[in-house]
């Protein structure tokens, strides 16, 4: 069944048959999986089965309940027999293997209209015009090899404006050239037609009969002494752009290419081919994008008054897409300007882009993308219709929820959530999600789906019942088996959440957005998966007890400060990877925890964890626990965690102890540390209630595996810092809390050659000298915080420092200013890479007009950096 889906998936835009028969297929697959699970979960060995006269009663009472339960699956396996063969007659009864949905041909390119779009009606284009132009006839010459072919490779969102940007500049400067081609290419381009096509363009003829090779020499051959300029339009393979370089010699003419994509990769690899630039196409910003929207509706730079908040309102849901502003102002130039009707509009936009004429090309060019992707990647991009619209979506979260649904694959060598992060780079660079912040490692922390894109995919995952998206403006009728629900509040409590939902006995995933006081009953979600209650602060220790029936499930966040604590049957999950507790009021886990023997993500805040925690083998992140200064045998049970990637801990002082028992406790913990870092552990972050011994001692550095250790967090505040830090080579994350610093602790900071972040909190009442960096040290640090309690002893940077800090945050304690200038300097102009500094004062004695003179100089240094960086300046 999943053979035959991944291959109809995989088809342009299948027949109406051939969905309605898939859609079967799919619902069928879906039940077959819940009653083989159900089926496994009774046969499955049960962790810590009772032994015994007491465990044979209690096993055999259990096997005469299960007797029961099997005939019932068993009566629902025939069921699903009979129901597969009806599916398979329906299949031949109707000929749906007749049916293809590739051979499909558009009668019109919907990209032509792009060549003959005029200048004077285009906004925006001017500048990236001019930079495209410059990169293409810039001077090159080269005393030996004359003037190499230059190329811009344009890439950018389906609908964006690449054909067009890519034609305006073609035609501005073609004359410039002996002789030009402008070829379109397709998802599944004929590679000798468009072969043909581009030597026509160029003057020769062409005979359709030569087969590829004949006309890649005469093309060759043509161009061997000539300058040309080329445009080859919306590449989709790296293959098809492997053939098409064959044709293009570098002549040393200063020839000139453009190509255009979606797909980063390629626009990668067309660059490394020849001279090549990469020009990454940029929205339209507000001002162009209501010029280009009122240019068409009213062929003017501005909208009646009356219509000016409705069009912006329009305007960001077309998020500065030229395509969708023009379909979108085409169809309301078919409306009367009234203010019904703009609202009528834009309330309908998403059925519109279903039923509107005027909008289907629109849709059918972010479509496109859509259906190049892989099987698996359609997969995981529908599953994002779950989320509200100009949501920030957080990639671990993310992660963890495709692993619990099951969507990612196994890859030999590689962890689930490392393959589900190339999912994720994958549909970034097909241009299908945009990156949000980016993080110093250079990994995408946050993404954001195009609302027209989100649009699509919401539209095509409720066609498909993949997921079920209810808001206040819920009206249609819901499907008989809800697969995946997303409930949207958006601040009322007018969503439907009614019997309908809660008898829903099908539903693999559940997820709440905005806060609501409503709480479903989920009683009935025996074949939940994914639950997510992370806006529901009101649910209490009642409201969670169903959760233990649950026990298909995967992913499980709870965010209430009403919740104190977990059923003790939770033990019963035992499918359950991820447990997300954090913000409740939880103070200990039941000794129960101990049985989610599958679990890999636990956070929780302050909370005792189950001494068994041995137990729990398959756990990689580990935070934010307490360890109790008499728990020998939790510290213990600690270190049997092989697979502990991420720890972060808070060890209660153990002074109170006496002498042996305190020396016990500290080796045990210091070896249980020692056999995670010997391992896996890649992040620790301690807080130790103790002396700080405990952490300066060189025993404590013997712990980690330098080459493996990438991140360290120490809460607990320091004199100085510990000498060992200065072997973690690899290290490339680093907070510490210090109460003084002098030149000996900057030398042993120096030491971490690999550090990308460094946080420094000073603490103390001691006034000491400024810490001023230097040309040495810190040569690949990227972002660099300081919060600065001590007055006065906030750094500065001499010329050289830190040659690629790009973003710089100083926290400083204000006493007294100086009328001048001088005493505030922090030499950012010497941080060449400056891209953001963000600055608080905190004033104790200091006057308003002091804040203001400390103020002022700081946004002196900022305005004459020449990289212009952004600047955030606040008080406490």
């Amino acid at each position: 069944m999943n053979a035959v889906m991944q291959k109809h998936a995989m088809s342009k835009e299948p027949d109406l048959q051939v969905k309605a028969w898939i859609k079967e297929v799919r619902e069928l697959a879906y039940d077959i999986e819940d009653v083989v699970d159900a089926f496994m979960d009774q046969v499955e060995e049960k962790p810590d089965q009772p032994i015994g006269i007491k465990g044979f009663i209690i096993n055999s009472l259990q096997k005469l309940r299960e007797l029961v339960s099997r005939s019932t699956i068993a009566e629902e396996i025939e069921e699903l027999k009979h129901q597969v063969l009806e599916v398979s007659e329906r299949r031949k009864r109707y000929k749906v293997d007749e049916y293809t949905s590739g051979k499909s041909a558009e009668t019109i390119d919907p990209r032509l209209t792009a060549l003959y779009a005029e200048i004077d009606g285009l906004v925006g284009i001017d500048a990236p015009m001019k930079k495209i132009i410059r990169l293409l006839t810039e001077d090159n010459a080269d005393s030996e090899f004359g003037q190499q072919v230059k190329l811009v490779s344009i890439v950018g969102f389906g609908g964006i404006g690449k054909t067009t940007l890519a034609n305006q500049v073609y035609q501005k400067i073609k004359g410039q050239f002996d002789c030009t081609s402008f070829v379109f290419m397709s998802q599944r381009p004929n590679m000798k037609k468009i072969l043909v096509d581009l030597l026509s363009g160029l003057g020769p003829a062409c005979n359709m009969s030569d087969d590829e090779i004949q006309v890649i020499n005469r093309t060759r051959d043509f161009l061997q002494d000539k300058r040309f300029l080329i445009v080859i339009d919306d590449i989709w393979s790296l293959s098809a752009w492997e053939i098409l370089k064959c044709v293009l010699p570098e002549n040393g003419f200063g020839s000139g290419i453009i190509t255009t994509t979606r797909t980063f990769d390629i626009a990668t690899s067309c660059c490394s081919s020849f001279n090549g630039n990469i020009f990454h196409i940029q929205p339209l910003n507000d001002d162009d994008s209501i010029k280009l929207f009122c240019r068409r509706i009213f062929h003017s730079d501005s909208c009646p008054a009356h219509l000016k908040e409705l069009s912006k309102a329009i305007l960001r849901k077309c998020g500065g897409l030229p395509l969708a502003i023009l379909h979108i102002s085409s169809l309301l130039a078919t409306k009367s300007n009234t203010k019904d009707e703009w609202e009528l509009v834009l309330n309908s936009i998403d059925s519109a882009l279903e039923n509107n004429h005027t909008l289907q090309g629109m849709k059918k060019i972010l479509l496109l993308s859509f259906y190049d992707l892989p099987h698996h990647l359609k997969t995981c991009l529908l599953y994002l219709s779950i989320y509200p619209e100009d949501y920030r979506i957080a990639t671990r979260s993310l992660i963890m929820r495709w692993i619990a649904e099951g969507f990612i694959a196994e890859e030999r060598g590689k962890r689930l959530d490392q393959v589900a992060h190339s999912y994720i780079n994958d549909l970034i660079n097909r241009s299908m999600v945009l990156p949000m912040d980016t993080g110093y490692d250079g990994q995408v922390q946050y993404l954001l789906v195009h609302d027209l894109v989100l649009n699509i995919i919401k539209s095509m995952s409720a066609e498909e019942n993949f997921v079920i998206v209810i808001d206040g403006q819920q009206s249609s009728s819901l499907a008989n088996k809800i697969r995946r629900l997303s409930l949207h509040f958006n601040g009322s409590e007018d969503v439907l959440i009614g019997s309908s939902i809660e008898s829903q006995n099908y539903i693999r995933s559940v997820t709440i957005f905005g806060f609501t006081k409503k709480i479903p009953s989920f009683s009935c979600f025996h074949t939940l998966r994914v639950l997510h209650l992370g806006y529901c602060e009101w649910l209490e220790n009642h409201h969670i007890e169903c959760v233990c029936n649950m026990l298909q499930l995967r992913y499980l966040v709870l965010h209430s400060k009403f919740i104190s604590k977990l059923p003790e049957e939770i033990g019963n999950v035992q499918h359950l990877q991820m447990l997300n507790v954090k913000f409740c009021s939880i103070q200990e886990l039941p000794e129960t925890v101990a049985k989610l023997r599958k679990l890999v993500w636990l956070y929780v805040s302050g909370v005792k964890i189950p001494v068994r925690i041995g137990n729990m083998q398959c756990l990689e992140e580990l935070s934010y626990i307490r360890i109790s200064s008499n728990c020998i045998k939790f510290v213990e049970g600690l270190g049997l965690l092989r697979k502990l990637r991420c720890l972060a801990i808070t060890v209660e002082d153990t002074n109170e102890m006496e002498y042996h028992g305190r020396r016990r406790y500290t080796e045990a913990l210091l070896s249980s540390i020692y056999q995670l870092g010997r391992h896996n552990l890649e992040s620790l972050s301690l807080d130790y209630r103790g002396h700080e011994d405990f952490i300066l001692d060189s025993t404590m550095g013997s712990c980690f595996t330098p080459e493996r250790l990438r991140k360290l967090v120490i809460e607990k505040p320091l004199s100085r810092i510990p000498m060992w830090m200065s072997t973690l080579g690899n290290l490339t994350h680093l907070e510490l809390n210090i109460s003084r610093m002098d030149v000996y602790d900057i030398i042993i900071l120096k030491g971490i050659a690999s550090l990308l972040f460094l946080r420094l909190v000073f603490t103390g009442n001691a006034h000491r000298p400024r810490i001023i960096f230097d040309c040495q040290g810190f040569q690949y640090l990227k972002q660099f915080q300081v919060m600065c309690f001590i007055s006065g002893m906030w750094p500065t940077f001499a010329p050289g420092a830190m040659p690629k800090l790009q973003r710089y945050h100083l926290t400083l304690k204000l006493r007294e200013a100086h009328s001048k200038f001088d005493g505030f300097e922090l030499g950012l102009k010497h941080l060449t890479s400056l891209q953001h500094a963000s600055v608080a004062i905190v004033p104790v004695s200091a006057t308003d007009v002091d804040a203001t003179v400390a103020e002022a100089a700081i946004r002196s240094e900022t305005s004459l950096h020449p990289n212009q960086p952004t600047l955030e300046i606040g008080t406490w």
